[in-house]
């Protein structure tokens, strides 16, 4: 019988060697620990079923990950965990970038915009359609059936699949680096089950309130639950509160905390600009936000690759290039996945930046229960005009975003069109000469507004409608109805 090794949580302090072989500090010591530590405690204790539900996962996919990858050879791949409320997808192409230089890289991100084929990167190309069929039908497949027949709790989801498939595909092309991107938080998220080289928190913004926490130190909290004994945490949050919290739970769990500051942001910037070479206008680097996630992507490779030459990662850096970050869909027409407070304030920045007098007409729609005037808010500045539309799976009804982006910015033009396959022609009637159209707020709004492939399409719009389960509920209702006033 094979050993699991299971770890149920991320602050476990057991000593064991990390995934480069350094020990943790030997100042780790439950006694030792933070009062932030204590808080993720209580709040597991409180919600102990739940919590021990999410971690029963990590189970699952660390036996499944040494069914395949098992003996003293370890992962088929180095891998780094990248965390974090925005920059998370273009921090980890900034990463596979800049440790091309070094070796053959890849990664797997999510969501994907049109096709689950560009959640996996190799060597700067999305995955062919027919090796990701190859790996589920030769290889993946059949360990999902026999799991299936040890019951229910051994059941693979979706996200923990797409994992498997990555590792396989990294596998397959014998990459020596990939970066893998966290979905929400990070401390119960399936990819902290992973053996990792490196964990990254980009920053702690504001997102997932209702599955994260309302305030600001329990999604700084679940985003440090990526951290493993001996394995460095990189962050670039300027946010003191997040920083504090950041640094206390790396000395709890014994993982080594590097700070960006701007210092290493100027120094990047300064290298960058004496290059001489141009950037192409679908590059990352085309504004300061991005220029901090280069600055800790380029720290990371850094203190990862020895001998690392600050000019080759550079180089590597402005060649990086991100499907859905200031997308150009055709001349004057672009699409951002931007679809949080946050990462609309870095897109408001982005757009003022590369078109400083050109109005916009922006095409937004609202996934989750985030609060639409709020991710709207740092747009309508430049808004020419606004088209509400439908957003698909995990949408808000378009009506209700209308009416509250209408009371909220009244001097705005805001303008309901419901389906999202009608957006692209009302904006283009909306759009003067030299003016912007950018489709922005949901990366499945503008899947349904844009995909050219109708089945993918499709598809995308209904994920997991096979698991809902239909009841036919059989008895007598009864409404009572108020009389109307005389």
């Amino acid at each position: 019988m094979r050993k699991v090794y299971v770890k149920f949580s991320s602050l476990e302090l057991t000593k064991k060697r990390s995934s480069d072989g350094r020990q943790p500090s030997s100042h780790t010591s439950i006694d030792d620990s933070s009062e932030w530590s204590y808080y993720v405690a209580i709040d597991e204790i409180y919600h102990a079923k739940w919590a021990a539900k999410q971690l029963a996962r990590f189970n699952v996919l660390r036996e499944a990950v040494n069914h395949f990858w098992h003996g003293p050879e370890g992962y088929p791949v180095k891998l780094i965990q990248v965390a974090g409320t925005s920059g998370k997808g273009s921090t980890s192409r900034f990463l596979q970038s800049g440790l091309s230089a070094y070796g053959k890289t890849g990664c797997y991100l999510k969501p994907h915009v049109f096709d689950y084929a560009e959640r996996f990167i190799i060597e700067d190309k999305p995955a062919e359609h027919q090796e990701i069929t190859r790996i589920w039908e030769k290889e993946i497949k059949a360990y999902c059936i026999e799991s299936a027949m040890r019951g229910e709790a051994w059941l693979l989801d979706h996200s923990e699949v797409s994992l498997l498939i990555a590792l396989k595909m990294f596998e397959h092309h014998s990459l020596a680096w990939a970066v893998v991107e966290t979905g929400m938080g990070g401390r119960y998220d399936p990819v902290t089950a992973l053996d990792v080289a490196a964990t990254v928190v980009t920053n702690v913004g504001q997102d997932h309130e209702d599955v994260l926490g309302e305030e600001h130190w329990q999604r700084a909290l679940e985003k440090a639950g990526i951290c493993r004994a001996g394995v460095p945490l990189f962050s670039a949050d300027q946010d003191e509160r997040s920083v504090a919290i950041l640094s206390n739970i790396c000395k709890d769990v014994g993982a080594p905390f590097h700070h960006i500051s701007a210092r290493e942001v100027g120094a990047l910037g300064k290298v960058l600009s004496q290059s001489g070479e141009g950037r192409s206008p679908d590059s990352l680097l085309g504004s300061e936000y991005q220029l901090w996630n280069a600055a800790l992507a380029a720290e990371v490779v850094k203190r990862l690759v020895k001998g690392a030459d600050i000019e080759e990662i550079a180089r590597k850096l402005r060649a990086a290039k991100y499907m859905g970050r200031f997308w150009k869909i055709e001349e004057d027409v672009f699409a951002d996945v931007a679809h949080n407070p946050s990462k609309t304030q870095a897109l408001s920045e982005d757009l003022q930046l590369r078109f400083p007098k050109a109005k916009k007409v922006f095409v937004v729609g609202i996934t989750g229960p985030r609060d639409p005037v709020a991710v709207i808010a740092p747009l309508v500045r430049q808004a020419k005009a606004i088209v509400v539309t439908a957003a698909g799976f995990k949408g808000q009804d378009p009506d209700k975003v209308h009416a509250r982006l209408r009371d909220a910015f009244p001097d705005v033009p805001i303008h309901l069109a419901p389906n999202p396959a009608t957006t692209l022609s009302v904006a283009k009637n909306l759009r003067g000469a030299g003016e912007t159209i950018v489709f922005t707020g949901s990366t499945y709004m503008i899947d349904q507004a844009l995909n050219r492939d109708a089945n993918l399409r499709h598809l995308n719009a209904s994920v997991g409608w096979r698991d809902v389960k239909q009841k036919q509920i059989a008895g007598t209702l009864s409404f009572a109805i108020p009389e109307k006033s005389q």
